[in-house]
């Protein structure tokens, strides 16, 4: 194994505990261990699993392939540079961590700007599986936003992006001065995808009203900022948005008119709270 795959992890191993009972790990040849015995090991491929069983979830490999060659075709950049100013002079006073990261698209550009470590965490074997691909220096771990597996008040910053909060734990986890950036979907996201599927969506239109409101009710929220832009997409392209959107799950898709989508809106608010 590239022993550089091993040692990013010694970069983290003070702000993380184990998940099983709690107590402070360390980095112990090629595996994260608490004083209690429970081992996790680096995998050859870089990146600790910390579940002891798989979580089902809609999410398959399929998914994040999709969502991969739509990131990589710079439909998301501009949100990305959104994140990247909102974090921009900041100066966090412990690692970053990523919570629910996905195929790891924000927190592998994060990695080559901050001064601190970068943690990648999600549920989902599949997509830290692929973050991990090709070698980089985040720290990536199979485990649960709802057990985050980091001490207390060990984070400078957390990162929520397009996915499910616990405030719970965010708040436990940031240190005093730490930042939490949460990027939600705007009003006009995929709404060329909302105007083809019409009526067969759960939810036609989108709020994020009450998503403010919850984050609020833990937390400060100190900034709102607004990512959009409209971009032209291919055929083949078209199938990614499909595939990889939470929007269209328990939709046919197969019986959408798909040729009628010549754009897509990429619609995106970041929320920036203490």
């Amino acid at each position: 194994m590239n022993p550089a795959r091993i040692e990013k992890f010694a970069r983290v191993a003070d702000a993380l505990r184990c998940p099983l009972c709690g107590e402070p790990m360390a980095l112990r040849g090629r595996s994260l261990r608490c004083g209690r015995g429970h081992s996790f090991d680096v995998s050859a491929k870089g990146y600790v699993n910390l579940m002891r069983r798989a979580v089902r979830d809609d999410y398959d490999a399929g998914f994040f392939e999709a969502r991969s060659r739509i990131l990589e075709a710079g439909f998301y950049r501009h949100v990305l540079d959104a994140l990247l100013e909102a974090l921009d002079g900041a100066a966090p006073a412990g690692p970053v961590l990523d919570a629910g990261c996905g195929e790891g698209y924000y927190a592998k550009a994060l990695d080559l700007r901050a001064d601190v470590p970068v943690i990648g965490l999600d549920t989902s074997r599949d997509a830290i599986a692929r973050a991990a691909r090709g070698g980089n220096g985040v720290c990536w771990l199979v485990s649960d936003v709802a057990n985050l597996p980091v001490r207390d008040r060990a984070l400078g910053c957390i990162l929520n992006i397009f996915t499910p909060a616990n405030y719970a734990e965010f708040t436990r986890a940031l240190a005093g001065g730490g930042r939490l950036v949460k990027i939600v979907p705007g009003p006009l996201h995929l709404r060329e995808l909302r105007e083809l599927a019409g009526d067969r969506l759960r939810h036609a239109t989108h709020s994020n009203r009450r998503v403010v409101e919850h984050l609020e009710r833990h937390m400060v929220l100190e900034r709102r900022l607004r990512a959009r832009a409209t971009y032209e997409v291919a055929p083949d392209q078209v199938d990614d948005l499909l595939r990889m959107t939470p929007l269209m799950f328990g939709v046919d898709t197969d019986a959408l008119p798909r040729d009628r989508v010549r754009s897509v809106t990429v619609d995106a608010e970041l929320l920036v709270a203490r």
